[in-house]
This record gives C-alpha cells, structure tokens and sequence, in this order.
C-alpha cells in the first residue's frame, strides 16, 4: 500500500534483518546492517533524527548515518561526490544502507518528484545485486507528502500515526469489491465478447475506485490534525531505551520538538498543555531525576549528561564545529588535547573519575569558541547572542513568565506555561547558578527579548496593510514593511511576523485568523521576499500557488522548495507582476479545487448507483408486486368505503330529517305558546275597568 504506522516502523524496521545476516554468511561476506538518514535542518527534524538513535536495537547492531539538508543543492552535491567515491571503491567500503528515512525533507516536493528516483537511483547503484531486493525508503514528515510512488512502488512507505492509518485504510476500502465483481462476470458469463464486455467494466470501476481514493488521499492530506504534526512526538512513545539515561535524553529532545510547534502557532494551548504534561510525567518516573538539577559546567554540551563524550559531540558539533570536511579529524584532535582513550571517548561520561570528567570540561571550553548560526538542538550558556530557532523559543517562554510574574495574572496561558512547561525550569535553572556572570546573562535576555518584540511590534504598525479579493467569498491580506538584509527575514521569523499580522487583524475586523501575503523589501537590495501564511487547520493553498508561479517564471524567481515552500524570493521591480500573477493563479487554483470536489462527490455518487443497480430490478419488481397487491386492496376498501359512505348518508339524511321534524314541531309549540299569551293578553284588557 505504501503506508505504514510508526510504531511498526519502530519495532519492525528499526532492526537487523535476519534474512540479510543468513545471506552475509552464506556468502562469506562481512555483514554490516547500516541505515542511512537525510533531515531537513528545522528542530522537529533534527529532533526526530536525533530519537532513532537512542532504540536499543539501533545500539546494539546498527549503524546509523545522518546527513543534514537546507535546500536542494545540497542533494545533489552528496550524490556526486559520494557516488564517485563508492563506484570507484565498491570492494573497500562496501557500506550497505539496507533502509534510508527522510525526514522533514519531502514536505512539499509533490512538485519536484525525481528527488525520490534521485535517492532511490543513488542508493541502488551502490549496492550489490544480491542485496537490492532488501532496500527500504521510508518518509517522515509533518505534512504527509502524498505522492504517487507509495502506490506504484513497493519501496517506498510513508509513515503515519495509528489514527492517520485507519483512516487511509478506510478510503481505500472499497477499492476490492471490483475484484469480487470480476471474479462474479467470468463465472456468469455465456461468451467470450461479453467476458471481454465485463472484465473491462470491472477493470474501469477498480480504477475508478482507485482515483476516488487517491482524491480522497490528497484532500485528507490538505490539513494536518495538530495530533499528527509533531514528527519527534509521533516516533517518541515506540523508542524503547536501554538505560534511564536515553529516556531522559528522548523526553527532553520531545519536548524541545512539541515547544517548537507551539511557538509557531501550528498547535494549540490544549494541546500542548496536554501533551507536556504527559512529557513531565514520564520525566517523574525516572528515578536519576536528570530534569531536577545540573552540573554547571556541563551546560557547555547540553546532552552530555545523557551520553559519551563522542556522542555529545556528534550532535553539538553542528554548533560549534560543525564541517563536514574534517568532523573526524576534529573529534580526534578533542580526544589527544583532553588525554583520553578510545573507550573513555566512546564509554559514558559519567563513568569517568569526576576529577578527569572536570579536566575535559575546562579543555572543551577554551577549545569550542565558535558558534555557528544555525537551527540546531540544544541551547547555549554564557552568551549574549542566541542564534538558534530553539534558543528562541526558550526565550519567548522566559518572556511570558518575566512579564506575567509581576502582574500575577491567573490567565489560562500563564497557567499553562506556568505550571507544565519544566523546560522553562530547567532554563532557569541553567542560568541561575551562584556565579554573577549568569545572572547578568538573564539580564541581558530580559533587554534583548523586550528590544526583539518592541521592535516587531513596531513593524508591524507602520506595515502598509491592504485586502486583496480573490473571489467574491474569499480574500487575502496584504502586509507590506522594510526590514535589514539579515532581519526578520529567515522563515521561522516570517511566519512568527505572520501570526502576529493575522492575530491583530482577527482581533479588530475578522472573527477569524485570515490568509495573509507578507511582503519583505529588504534594504539596500533588489530582492523582495514573498510569505504566504495560512491559519491553523485551513487548506494552505501557497504551496501550489508559488510552485506555479516559479514554473511559468523561472528567471524571476527562486523558489526553494526544500528551504521553505510558503517562500518566495523576487525582484523588487517585478513586485506588482508577481502579485497580479498570485491573483490570477489563486483563482485559478480555487476553481481547480472546487471541480475536484464536485468530480468527487460525482464519483462517489456513481459509485453508490453502480451498487444499487444490481438490486434496483429486483426492489422495481417488487414494488410492481406490491402495487398490484396495493391496488386490489384499495379496490376493495374503495367499495367498502363507498357502503359506508352509503349508510352514512342515508343514516344522515334520516338524521336531517328528524331534526327538521323536532324543528317544526318545535316551531308549532313557539307557536301555541304565543297564541295562548295573546289571548290571556286579551282577557286581561277586557276585565280592566
């Protein structure tokens, strides 16, 4: 089917195949069950990259490589130059990737499908014959990339949650029953044209059935439930871990995952609320307590209480000496300045005396200076600039609780961050140790946090605002500002900058979030930045609208679907172009989409008279029957009716006719009465004197 549910990812796949290790020793080769990894560079993906290497079954047999990507290009370079390398020197390195996970990379690639045949193609080459039949691609993403491969491919599979799968299983449900119409014609059939006859029309209702599916896949995919979006959330409850400290290692990495969602506005306060405190929970039955206290010198590698030094460093080198030139070279520099064997570099780091455990920390700490601007995991301490996205999360929950500390407000966002983010505890916590100098660091976060939003604040005043109609019920917002060449202008800042514009203008106008256009001049340039922000759980048309647009006007714009898909990059003189172009594709896309909707429910419709067919003959014969039976009834109770009638007319006839009798006699009595009184009337004038 090309779908497959987490936690059969997790327990099933995440595994040495046996049938690869019989085959090895058949062979006499040396086996090596290796799984290969390429991630979009956003904290949820780095996140979920990040999980997979704590399941014990990944500790114990498999190797794991990871490669991280920020836009296509970066694809394309590792195919080249690692193709070169394992082609010429097959025999030597013979590492065999048996499974390769994408994830967070494929979001938006519906419109650029040979990055798939790309991976695929690559990943084939370099494999022996015998062992190509084993190779597995599998897909996670927080958008659900549908694409027609999972269908015509057995080896590729995206992977959903549970509820996500039922559903699935559910729209192609009746896609058998065609089958079961194929098989019924031959068995019925008198000729071979009328099998022919037959066997096509089955064949056209199972594709029909088919593409209702499909249809019916693509719509489903259009929005994501927020339940499904957290990539690292969705693997987290299937990784089983080997010691205390790996769970507490896979809790804090889903929490900085959920956090990131929560700061997008891509998921709700009741939701987060409910799924960190199910995150806190499971922190409370750890017995270690790794979330309750640190040690201070440790906040320089922020999982090295989870790890080994190696590993620590194979993460946080994507901060601090992040090249993936001389990584090797790098780590083996670490391990001779810091004196320490093989095992003492790969063992826990815990494990070692605490006197030497101290020795490394003040040798790490003069050697890593560099902090490289990138979105990565972890937070950094003893410093005045944050760089990373995650940083800045951490950031706007330290926001939330300063200002709301001296209100005392008892909002129901104060309680929620309040009370069950403990990532804001452990922040704290890091900070406030018995040094001066990191006291003065939560006071400059304080300053710089207040500058940051004052200063968006204000852009989004003096942004020129206007609405755009796209049809006679549907519109968009136009928000127009000047920023600096490197403000305001990676992603991650738009669609915060975006939020804040579509929550105003609900706020003031609208009930509702609405689509907003964001529009980024950037200063002393020529490139104008385009945004397109879609609310939480409404379709987001911008994908297809700017994917569109890059086609027909390649040279105009970049348009990098692996950096971000609501992005668009032009020319500051081509603005009012571009914008006419958007309206006349949003229409465009608005009319495709409600065709589609009612070819769906057409097809849905035949579907339900193609069903009925079989038995309207019969339930038509029947009806004759009892129409018949209905009309001899009626016959008779028509000439029962009319007796009755009959003696009820009789009956009131003679009725009318007594009380006309009772009425004239009645009448005569009135009428004696007066003559009786007339007369006593004349006897009394007469004796009157």
């Amino acid at each position: 089917m090309g779908f497959v549910k987490a936690e059969e990812f997790v327990n099933q796949h995440m595994r040495v195949n046996r049938e690869i290790k019989e085959l090895c020793s058949r062979k006499n080769e040396e086996f090596k069950f290796n799984i290969f990894i390429f991630y979009h560079n956003d904290i949820d993906s780095i996140c979920t990259e990040h999980i997979l290497h704590f399941h014990k079954n990944v500790r114990r047999d498999i190797n794991i490589f990871s490669y991280g990507i920020e836009k296509k290009e970066d694809l394309l370079n590792f195919c080249k130059k690692y193709e070169d390398v394992y082609s010429k020197n097959g025999d030597y390195y013979r590492d065999y990737f048996f499974q390769v996970i994408l994830i967070g990379m494929c979001s938006h690639m519906n419109t650029d499908g040979d990055v798939y045949s790309l991976v695929e193609d690559f990943f084939t080459g370099i494999m022996g014959k015998s062992y190509v039949g084993y190779l597995k691609f599998f897909v996670i993403d927080n958008r659900r990339p549908y694409h027609e491969i999972f269908e015509t491919s057995d080896k590729w599979d995206l992977v959903l949650s549970e509820g996500e799968m039922a559903d699935v299983m559910a729209m192609y449900g009746s896609a058998p029953i065609s089958g079961a119409t194929e098989r019924d014609n031959r068995g019925k059939a008198g000729s071979d044209t009328d099998t022919r006859k037959k066997t096509g029309s089955a064949a056209d209702t199972r594709g029909k059935a088919k593409a209702n599916a499909r249809q019916k896949l693509q719509s489903y995919y259009h929005t994501v439930k927020e339940e499904n979006k957290c990539m690292c959330l969705m693997i987290y409850p299937f990784i089983q871990c080997v010691s205390e400290d790996d769970s507490s290692a896979i809790i804090f990495i889903s929490s900085v995952s959920l956090i990131s969602y929560l700061k997008t506005d891509a998921v709700t306060y009741e939701y987060y609320n409910k799924e960190i405190k199910n995150l806190h929970n499971d922190s409370m039955n750890i017995s270690n307590g790794h979330f309750i206290s640190f040690d201070p010198e440790r906040g320089l590698l922020p999982m090295l209480s989870f790890m080994s030094l190696n590993e620590s460093l194979e993460i946080d080198e994507r901060i601090y000496i992040y090249d993936h030139k001389n990584v090797k070279n790098t780590f083996n520099k670490i391990r001779t300045m810091c004196h320490i064997e093989i095992k003492e570099f790969t063992g826990n780091f815990r494990q070692l005396d605490l006197k030497k455990q101290n020795e490394i920390l003040i040798k790490l700490k003069s050697f890593i200076k560099i902090i490289r601007p990138m979105n990565t995991l972890a937070w950094k301490r003893r410093t005045y600039v944050l760089y990373n996205s995650d940083s800045f999360y951490f950031l706007i929950v330290l926001i939330y609780i300063y200002i709301n500390r001296i209100k005392k407000m008892d909002s129901y966002l104060y309680n929620c961050l309040k009370t069950s983010d403990f990532l804001f505890n452990i922040f704290k916590d890091r900070l406030k140790q018995s040094e001066i100098y990191d006291k003065l660091i939560e006071k400059h976060l304080h300053k710089n946090a207040a500058s940051y939003l004052s200063v968006l604040i204000k852009k989004i005043m003096e942004s020129n605002k206007k609405s755009i109609n796209i049809t006679s019920d549907f519109k968009i917002f136009l928000d127009i500002f000047q920023t600096a060449r490197n403000s305001y202008t990676h992603p991650f800042e738009l669609r915060f900058l975006s939020n804040m514009f579509s929550s105003f203008q609900s706020y003031c106008n609208d009930k509702y979030k609405t689509y907003h256009l964001l529009v980024c001049h950037i200063n002393d340039s020529d490139e104008t930045l385009l945004y397109g922000f879609t609310p939480l759980n409404k379709r987001d048309y911008w994908p297809s609208v700017f994917s569109k647009i890059a086609y027909s006007n390649s040279e105009q714009i970049t348009y990098d679907t692996l950096a971000d898909v609501n992005t668009l990059r032009i020319r500051k003189n081509d603005f009012k172009f571009i914008l006419s172009e958007i309206k006349d594709v949003f229409r465009g896309v608005l009319r495709y989409q409600r065709r589609r909707e009612l070819h769906a429910e057409d097809s849905t419709d035949g579907e339900e008279a193609d069903e009925a067919g079989e038995a309207g003959e019969a339930d038509e014969a029947d009806e004759a029957d009892e129409a018949d039976e209905a009309d001899e009834a009626g016959e008779a109770d028509e000439a029962d009716e009319a007796g009755e009638a009959d003696e009820a007319d009789e009956a009131d006839e003679a009725d009318e006719a007594d009380e006309a009798d009772e009425v004239v006699e009645e009448g005569e009595a009135v009428e004696e009465d007066a003559d009786e009184a007339t007369e006593e009337a004349d006897a009394a004038d007469e004796t009157e004197p």
